[in-house]
């Protein structure tokens, strides 16, 4: 509670009833004062101030006049709440015995209240992770807490002043919050930081004075949760932030009651109505009547740790869940458990288009299932790339997608096509490194009839023409013969093909995306790659991230391709949470593809219904049986392979002590890649 003591100000101006004009108007420049207090014989009568004294020399130009007062004041106890009154422009603070002991304007009381209030908030808003920002009706910058400072990576002395709705990057209108409107759950980024959080009117009575945003870091979003003071006190603004993520926030106490429910209510899972029904219930009540398994609450209180699991309910719903225990003074308080229903694709799978047609050719095949097309992701580092990809998209620019083999180049070509213009026209997909190279020429080109031996009599049109008004995905460019590279590099710029037999020029309207898995700018300093076709080329290039490089994206593509298997050889399984844990640890040298391979390898292989810890490590470090138990080199050898092989046994060891690949590089002093490379390699040797 604010009272007004905290409010007023000190009396260092006071001024008799009869005292002049001028003499008034020194003494508060003297004192760099705006308001003195005028007295009648020790009474207080009113106040003064200087746009009254400026007023009425400008009536009189007299600087003897005596001066002029309002009295329209109010005398409250310093001790009582801070309120406002109508008709009353000062407040005098008294004590006890009736004593004088400050002043303040209604204006200054109220800015002084806003002040304080954003003080006590700002401390309770930096313990809790929560950034804040307040600027003028010009949308300049006054104040930045320092938790604001800290997420955005920049400091007050450059941000204060600034026009806050420049350097914001937000797909809402910021005008209508001047309005007095209050924008929530709203997702914007500066600096390259995503944040998640609220834009509320800055008030003084009636007036709007600017606005105030609240945030939060988006990647912190589960850590977050367990700020208790920010979950108790900002439960409103979070309420609405969780609602926008999709995602259900369960609190259940040390005892098993659910306490609380926030969030998108996944009523399907719990076959009710709404949250009320399960508030105040014990959670074993619904596990006991097998509505769902595993029961995540008992995993993490036995465990005492955090956990991962996918929970199935008997309304067949599958809901990924993160149960996270909180402790107060090394006793559980309560289980924060955050799920996401993954029974139906979600929001971070990109929703392919209603593809009116399609034509791929890969090595010959012809038709594509475009369900192996659909692009799933959850890393901002995608979520980055894809919306450049898709601002390209809708140009008619030459695309170059480079990555590792693995990564997926196809789905994100086939993703560029389905965002242009030309997504009702063919995309033609072309392996460069599949087709042999006396076959290429004619394959890309085409040939009249007897153009060469074995030709059909009927000639046959090249892939350019096919693609023509459409794309056609150049993959492997790299592998190009380099005698097919002028070629391909005069119909890049004359948009004209002339099939092989032919004279007549057959001109194509064609968009060129091309991927390669090579440095092509490596290939050119080495003789192997034409120049002059590689800036043809390189006009727009991407870089796909290996996996290694966006480990939040193993966990929703490893149930992506494991729903897939599930449904494809109609098998019914489950990871254990230790089982997840081995795949996110994971290096995935042979990015998505391999994590594909190793999906359906688990779900074929194994005929238990439940995939354990041990059953990953197998598939992806071989069999335990396989592994050397002795962490000794007995038998002379060259020392090279002697070191090696204890390397290889103390890894094995660390994998079976610390079952993650991240503990086992931690206490080896190695990064998780080498743990994997060298596990790898086991297995294949």
């Amino acid at each position: 509670m604010i009272i007004w003591k905290d409010i007023l100000e000190s009396v260092s101006a006071a001024v008799d009833i009869h005292q002049t004009i001028g003499d008034t108007m020194r003494k508060l420049t003297d004192k760099g004062e705006s308001t003195a207090l005028v007295m009648d014989g020790g009474l207080l009568v009113g106040y003064t101030t200087i746009k009254l004294l400026t007023d009425r020399l400008i009536e009189t130009h007299d600087f003897k006049l005596e001066i002029p007062y309002k009295n329209d004041i109010l005398k409250v106890p310093q001790t009582s709440p801070v309120e406002f009154f109508h008709n009353v422009s000062l407040i005098i603070g008294e004590d006890d015995e009736k004593n004088i002991t400050g002043y303040s304007t209604i204006e200054h009381a109220h800015k002084k209240l806003n002040e304080l209030k954003f003080t006590r908030l700002n401390e309770l808003l930096n313990g809790a992770g929560v950034g804040m920002i307040r600027t003028n009706t010009q949308f300049e910058i006054e104040f930045i807490n320092e938790e604001a400072e800290s997420i955005l990576g920049l400091p007050e002395s450059f941000l204060l002043s600034r026009n806050y709705k420049t350097l914001l990057t937000i797909d809402k209108d910021l005008d209508k919050v001047m309005d007095g409107e209050t924008i929530v759950s709203v997702n914007s980024s500066l600096n390259f930081k995503q944040m998640s959080g609220n834009f509320y009117p800055l008030k003084i009575g009636e007036k709007i004075t600017g606005l105030v945003h609240i945030f939060f870091l988006r990647e912190t979003f589960v850590e977050a949760v367990q700020e208790l003071d920010f979950v108790r006190n900002l439960y409103s603004d979070l309420q609405a932030v969780y609602a926008s993520s999709q995602e259900q926030i369960i609190v259940i106490d040390n005892t098993g009651e659910i306490i609380r429910a926030a969030g998108t209510f996944l009523e399907k899972f719990w076959q009710v109505d709404k949250p009320e029904d399960i508030i105040g219930k014990d959670i074993s009540e619904f596990s006991k009547k097998n509505l769902f398994q595993p029961d995540v609450f008992d995993l993490c209180v036995k465990q005492k740790k955090k956990v991962t699991a996918i929970q199935e309910s008997n309304s067949d719903r599958r809901i990924w869940s993160v149960a996270t225990p909180v402790y107060h003074e090394g006793n559980l308080e309560k289980v924060v458990i955050l799920s996401r229903d993954i029974t139906q694709e979600e929001p971070s799978f990109l929703e392919e288009k209603e593809s009116t047609r399609m034509l791929t050719q890969e090595n010959g095949k012809k038709g594509v299932n475009d369900k192996e097309k659909q692009l799933v992701y959850r890393s901002q580092k995608i979520d980055k790339l894809l919306a450049n990809l898709k601002r390209v998209a809708k140009l008619h620019s030459t695309i170059l997608l480079e990555g590792e083999s693995g990564v997926g180049k196809e789905i994100f070509a086939y993703n560029i096509h389905m965002e242009s213009s030309r997504s009702n026209q063919p995309l033609i997909r072309v392996n460069c490194g599949a087709i042999p190279e006396q076959l290429i020429e004619s394959e890309l080109f085409g040939y009249e009839k007897g153009a060469f031996t074995g030709a059909s009599q009927k000639g046959k049109a090249g892939l350019f023409e096919v693609a023509h008004r459409g794309t056609l995905f150049l993959d492997e460019i790299g592998e190009l013969p380099f005698n097919m590279q002028v070629k391909l590099l005069r119909v890049l710029q004359e948009k004209e093909v002339t099939r092989i037999g032919g004279v007549e020029t057959i001109p194509v309207d064609v968009r060129i995306v091309t991927a390669t898995n090579r440095d092509l700018k490596e290939l050119v300093e080495r003789g192997d790659f034409r120049e002059d076709l590689y800036y043809r080329l390189n006009v727009i290039p991407f870089r796909i991230p290996p996996l290694r490089d966006r480990k939040e994206d193993i966990l929703p593509l490893a149930i992506h391709f494991f729903e897939h298997f599930k449904q494809m050889y109609d098998i019914k399984k489950s990871f254990t949470p230790e089982a997840l844990d081995v795949l996110e640890t994971y290096g995935w040298p042979g990015n998505v593809r391999e994590l594909q391979n190793i999906i359906e390898r688990l779900i074929v292989l194994n005929e238990d219904e439940w995939l354990h810890r041990e059953h990953v490590l197998e598939s992806l470090y071989g069999e335990k049986s396989k592994r050397k138990k002795q962490l000794f080199v007995h038998d002379l050898m060259p020392l090279k392979e002697a070191v090696e092989e204890l390397e290889t046994q103390l890894i094995e060891r660390g994998i079976q002590k610390y079952r993650t690949a991240a503990k086992v590089s931690e206490v080896l002093g190695v990064s998780p890649a080498t743990i994997s490379r060298r596990m790898k390699k086991k297995q294949q040797g």
